[in-house]
């Protein structure tokens, strides 16, 4: 019999996990689940009789691998996921074994059917070495672009992202904006740049601009439902459309 532990942050996850694992497994004995990082540390640290960690990634208050930074862990891990699979070649690499998320039977057979070749070789696998919990944690982490190469005559010039302070899109074209006051034309949509740049940092605020935090400098209400937008080089405040203005109430706060 197998004494498991489910870590995972969305209860209808939770539930329908424990409902597949009993279904594959009926003498499992599910012994705890776990939304948060700080409640599986607790619990970690304060029982050591178990056999079986299943672990979503992403909790609501960190990752998982805050976890093993803090607890030593020596039985094996099933990570359950939405991350695609070029975010998981470090899983491989460190022999850990994943699920991708949504999670079906099949899959969940084979993840055991794997655990059970493996056990035998090694009785109590190795714990997390810090140097493998942050390789796990660089790759999971998203590239945003560091810069543009943006044309002048017959030369091109680098623009670091830092000194961007908003994409404007005028004509059919879209501009950049440096914090010197320079304007350059970029070959992307602001849509396309959305993807390409960090959303914590940048903001469309409109089908006209994307704006940086840094660029802001004052944010005036001119109605329940809008908002209007000081920001450099601008000869008058931009209007922040109708439909964006409460998910950049949030942006706005952090």
């Amino acid at each position: 019999m197998k004494r498991i532990v489910i870590i995972e942050d969305e209860h209808f996850a939770a539930e329908h996990l424990e409902e597949m694992i009993r279904q594959v497994r009926p003498d499992a004995d599910i012994l705890v689940k776990l939304p948060t990082v700080r409640e599986s540390v607790d619990w970690l640290k304060s029982h050591g009789e178990f056999d079986l960690i299943f672990t979503d990634i992403q909790l609501a208050d960190g990752t998982c691998f805050e976890i093993f930074s803090e607890v030593v862990v020596r039985v094996p891990i099933i990570f359950t996921t939405a991350y695609d699979q070029y975010a998981l070649r470090a899983f491989k690499v460190n022999s850990v074994d994943y699920l991708l998320k949504p999670i079906d039977k099949p899959a969940l057979r084979m993840a055991f059917a794997k655990l059970e070749q493996l056990q035998p070789q090694a009785e109590s696998p190795p714990a997390f070495s810090p140097g493998q919990i942050q390789q796990l944690l660089r790759s999971m982490q998203p590239e945003y672009k560091q810069r543009f190469a943006v044309k002048i005559g017959d030369h091109l010039k680098l623009i670091p992202t830092e000194e961007v302070l908003y994409f404007l899109s005028q004509h059919k074209l879209t501009y950049l904006f440096t914090e010197s006051g320079k304007k350059y034309p970029v070959q992307y949509t602001l849509a396309e740049l959305e993807e390409l740049l960090d959303p914590r940092q940048f903001f469309r605020i409109n089908r006209q601009m994307l704006l940086r935090d840094r660029a802001i400098e004052d944010v005036v209400s001119i109605s329940n439902s809008r908002l209007k937008v000081k920001i450099p080089f601008a000869a008058k405040a931009v209007i922040v459309s109708r439909e964006r203005c409460p998910d950049f109430r949030t942006w706005l706060d952090g």
